[in-house]
């Protein structure tokens, strides 16, 4: 009776022993995959949905995602994953499966994620996380999008997914490029250089004067870009960018209202005079065309710093939507060629018609005016839509009706300008 009953006892242990170690088994026969994504992210929002789909079909994918809008250590999670995976991973979503990794979603890129988790599903594949941490195979597979992109000389592979981007980018260069402070500097300089009458001096120091400035604005962009880039994709840097975008429209359109009353992002009346002067000495001293190029330099290079509070606003909350939207490369690269290009045409054109006709008229308090009010309704409306709806500005519709919406704006402040001000003031 008790060898019965040992004999029972053990028999149980034996089963519950193979039970334990199938289920283990069936943890380890798991297929772990670790997504990173971040709010705003057109991409990203794709492939979620995939992934949703992916794991219905495939019972035994376990999808690990990873909000990095929102947590530094989900960041260095990220750039270490990256590291041990060979790449510098900067944009999002990034896919880890096994010894594989993408960056960037498309529908190939989808089909090439299925593939890899139906072959997990029949053969064990490492956890990301244990690769990680040192065990595995070092061995690895980068699979960045190819699908709706061009390959370009020197320049690489260009994203085209996202004709959007392009849109604002375009349209918020455009706004930029009419700054009241950069356009009075250049016309004064230019109705300086007519009365020497020499085309060429013209010619050469209205280029000099463009380069140097467009030069150390793009600097200028590129270190924002760079350090967005370096901080990461946390919430509070969008909030950071929405405050400065907000306080730059809210003064802006101050002085559409109350021109120079109070806080004001022009360059000040007392540094106007002196700067009027310094021109004034440059092209009647400046006999040898070396000197003259030299201290256009110069002056070109203290007018930028000067006027820097001016046209700040604008590349901070550029650089913050291509950051949250995981732009970077090449197409970055495309972006920002584009932003100067478009620009710079305004006052291209200004100077080429100086050029041309020797004649030159200056920019009108009233222009600066609406130069200003246009500019502070589109940073705020970028501001909001940055902080609170990121997602309009990553299709086409959401980003016309943004830019829509500060056209509207400035159509009101306008009637309340010319039609209730009035009112009010008589009263």
């Amino acid at each position: 009776m008790i060898f019965r009953q040992k004999s029972f006892v053990s028999f149980l242990i034996i089963i519950l022993l193979i039970t334990f170690v199938f289920s283990v088994g069936a943890t380890e026969e798991k297929t772990v995959l670790y997504f990173f994504k971040s709010k705003g992210c057109p991409h990203c929002a794709s492939e979620e949905r995939f992934l949703e789909d992916l794991q219905e079909k495939y019972p035994s994918l376990k999808v690990l995602d990873r909000e990095i809008s929102t947590s530094e250590e989900n960041i260095e999670l990220l750039r270490n994953m990256g590291r041990e995976y060979g790449e510098e991973i900067r944009g999002v979503p990034a896919t880890f499966i096994g010894k594989d990794v993408w960056v960037g979603f498309t529908d190939k890129i989808g089909n090439q994620i299925e593939a890899k988790v139906n072959y997990c599903a029949k053969n064990r594949c490492v956890n990301p996380i244990v690769k990680l941490k040192g065990e595995g195979s070092p061995t690895h597979q980068t699979v960045r999008e190819q699908e709706e992109t061009i390959d370009l000389p020197f320049v690489g592979s260009v994203d085209l997914t996202s004709m959007s981007t392009y849109l604002s980018t375009a349209l918020i260069a455009f706004v930029d490029g009419f700054n009241p402070c950069s356009l009075w500097v250049l016309t004064f300089l230019l109705g300086l250089l007519i009365y020497t009458k020499s085309r060429k001096k013209i010619i050469i120091v209205g280029l000099t004067f463009l380069t140097v400035t467009a030069t150390a604005y793009g600097l200028f962009i590129l270190g924002l870009f760079s350090a967005f880039q370096y901080i990461g994709q946390l919430l509070w840097i969008r909030v950071v960018v929405a405050v400065i975008a907000f306080s730059f429209g809210l003064v802006n359109i101050k002085d559409y209202l109350w021109f120079k009353e109070g806080i004001s992002f022009t360059i000040p009346e007392r540094v106007k005079p002196k700067i009027a002067d310094k021109f004034r000495d440059l092209t009647r001293k400046s006999h040898s065309l070396p000197a003259l190029v030299g201290a256009t330099i110069l002056m070109a290079l203290g007018i930028t710093l000067a006027e820097l509070p001016c046209t700040a606003g604008f590349p901070v909350v550029w650089t913050g939507i291509l950051n949250t939207q995981g732009v970077s490369g090449a197409t970055f690269g495309i972006l920002f060629l584009v932003y100067m290009v478009i620009y710079l045409l305004d006052e291209l054109l200004v100077f080429g018609t100086v050029s041309i006709t020797l004649q030159s008229s200056k920019l009108q308090e009233e222009h600066g005016r609406a130069l200003k009010l246009v500019g502070g309704t589109l940073m705020l409306t970028l501001a909001v839509s940055f902080l609170f709806a990121p997602e309009l500005m990553n299709n086409l519709l959401g980003t016309l009706i943004v830019f829509g919406a500060a056209l509207f704006g400035s159509l009101v402040l306008v009637f309340f300008r010319k039609k209730v001000l009035p009112v009010l003031g008589s009263k």
